[in-house]
């Protein structure tokens, strides 16, 4: 009898080391890469735009609820555009890394085409509210709020909605088209986003892990599916599917941050969307607002140095943002690209027109 005791202690003991070996410490391992990259707070980055450089539009600041946060936007216009002649309201979702103060040469080109223009800090980013991050999926819950936010004031109940996403933004205008919320929205453009968490998962983390962080992918799903339910399934191609109107998916191969491997756009087979435009540059980079010049500058100039920045406490994408632009002028970073900006400004006009 003793014997069968030590015999069946012994099976316990293994199990539970079997079990800690393929379950526990993958999860606390997971959660432990999870909390790094977003447990810490994003500022703006070190060369950021500000209102002042923009005096042809004018912001109205406000604040909403995002789950148990409280996040920071605000609406502009132009300054020169007459009310009555205001078109939509255009909800615009930043890039991962960076905050609103990185996008104002963009909310101040469609405002001053007669759009109001909705911008926010998502949670945990610049003045919003939130001790990190949290997730991918954050840019997507957030925006989700925005969108009921702005289609709850009365006043803006005669216009349609629309959105523009751009990197994490991207991801979360594809992806939130899986939701209920987007049958409040009337077109959608998604601009360098991601199709899923894995894909831009195993990228980035593959540059500090090697390739073994392939090992955690069954872990990421389950970590993400915990914090934010089926949201975490979510896929850019089945939104873009899905949405009852038109979409602009855009996307450069020569991207370096949302490899095109990783994109929406590499998905256009799987579209059943007949209202879905899929637009592939070659040299148009991440940001696709610049002129493609401009980011072979930008390349040349970075081209073998070094960064000289120290990581400290910065969070792991705002200090990528900050090394990406280290050694270019702040004109370069924000150099506009006026014909890419209107052939996204004619798609909207085109489906708002449609939509009469």
């Amino acid at each position: 009898m003793k014997k069968n005791n030590k015999f069946l202690g012994f099976m316990i003991f293994i199990l539970y080391g079997v079990l800690a070996i393929t379950i526990v410490v993958p999860m606390i391992a997971t959660a432990c890469i999870v909390k790094f990259a977003f447990g810490r707070r994003v500022n703006k980055a070190n060369k950021h735009m500000t209102l002042d450089e923009f005096p042809e539009m004018l912001t109205r600041s406000v604040k909403f609820k995002s789950g148990k946060n409280t996040l920071a936007g605000y609406f502009a216009v132009g300054k020169s555009v007459a009310p009555q002649d205001y078109k939509a309201v255009m909800i615009i979702a930043h890039g991962i890394g960076c905050s609103r103060a990185s996008y104002l040469n963009r909310y101040d080109y469609f405002a001053r085409k007669g759009y109001i223009v909705f911008a926010y800090d998502c949670t945990g980013t610049c003045e919003s509210e939130g001790k990190g991050m949290r997730g991918l999926v954050q840019s997507q819950v957030d925006l989700d709020s925005a969108i009921n936010y702005v289609s709850g004031i009365e006043q803006l109940n005669g216009y349609k909605i629309l959105v523009y996403g751009h990197s994490w933004g991207g991801y979360a205008a594809a992806t939130e088209l899986n939701s209920k919320t987007s049958e409040k929205l009337t077109a959608v453009a998604t601009l360098s986003g991601f199709n899923d968490i894995w894909g831009i998962c195993a990228y980035q983390l593959t540059k500090y892990a090697t390739k073994v962080v392939v090992l955690t992918k069954p872990w990421i799903y389950i970590y993400y599916m915990f914090m934010y339910g089926r949201r975490a399934l979510y896929t850019g191609i089945k939104g873009v599917s899905k949405f009852h109107g038109p979409v602009l998916v855009m996307h450069s191969k020569d991207d370096p941050t949302v490899h095109y491997e990783n994109s929406v756009a590499i998905h256009e087979d799987k579209n059943k969307n007949p209202q879905a435009q899929f637009v592939v540059f070659e040299d148009k980079g991440h940001t696709l607002s610049r002129p493609s010049e401009v980011e072979k500058e930008i390349k040349r100039l970075h081209k073998g140095k070094k960064t000289q920045l120290k990581m400290g406490k910065t969070n792991i994408f705002e200090y990528n943002v900050n090394t990406g632009y280290e050694y270019c002028d702040k004109s370069l970073v924000y150099a506009t690209d006026y014909d890419f900006l209107d052939s996204v400004n004619d798609f909207f006009e085109a489906a708002l027109s449609a939509n009469v």
